[in-house]
């Protein structure tokens, strides 16, 4: 990758992924940067046929990835 990414202080960002914070929890949106609607994480929640089945989240306002 050639770009350039320059880190504020107190603030990283991860490029290509969403990466929210689900509001108190651990998890974070696994979801391309930019997406519309719900957060959601695709390596949680119950299994069904092997798969798990993820957990999803509304979008807050003013939301940032180091939250």
């Amino acid at each position: 990758m050639s770009a350039r990414w320059e880190t504020l202080q107190g603030h990283v960002e991860i490029p290509g992924i969403c990466f929210i914070r689900q509001p108190e929890s651990t998890l974070r949106c696994t979801l391309s940067a930019g997406h519309y609607g719900e957060h959601r994480h695709f390596y949680s929640g119950e299994l069904r046929d092997g798969v798990r089945v993820g957990t999803s989240w509304p979008r807050r306002g003013s939301e940032k990835q180091a939250d």
